[in-house]
């Protein structure tokens, strides 16, 4: 499904992919507008959206309620070449999970499709087309 991102204003787009639109922005501090999250932001977003996805598949399987579930992301940026250095993502458990689940709970977290992207490079192509 590919995705159009359209400038809107400055350092403000509209990225939208099937029927859904977001709204990426940089900080007011950085000539944007902040009306939505930056792209760095929004990428740990996506890597935190797919391990939440991944937690509650296993615990709809397993039978165990996911009221309670948090999953949170912090980072670290890396310099030479400016990046993503360190990622950690932390799996708050919903009350009653069986500690014996926690390992296979973490496997399962780790095999989301965002993770296996960071873990498995994928090629990256660029193609510039004029107006």
């Amino acid at each position: 499904m590919p995705i159009e991102l359209k400038v809107e204003e400055n350092y403000r787009f509209a990225a939208t992919c099937r029927e859904h639109t977001v709204i990426i922005d940089q900080p007011e501090k950085d000539g944007g507008t902040n009306r939505g999250m930056d792209p760095v932001e929004l990428f740990m977003t996506s890597l935190s959206g797919c391990v939440g996805f991944y937690a509650v598949n296993f615990l709809e399987r397993k039978k165990i309620s996911a009221e309670g579930l948090r999953v949170t992301a912090d980072w670290e940026m890396a310099k030479t070449p400016y990046r993503i250095g360190k990622i950690r993502m932390t799996v708050h458990l919903p009350r009653g999970f069986p500690p014996e689940q926690q390992d296979a709970l973490l496997a399962v977290c780790r095999g989301c499709t965002i993770h296996h992207t960071l873990t498995h490079v994928p090629a990256l192509e660029y193609e510039i087309r004029p107006a």
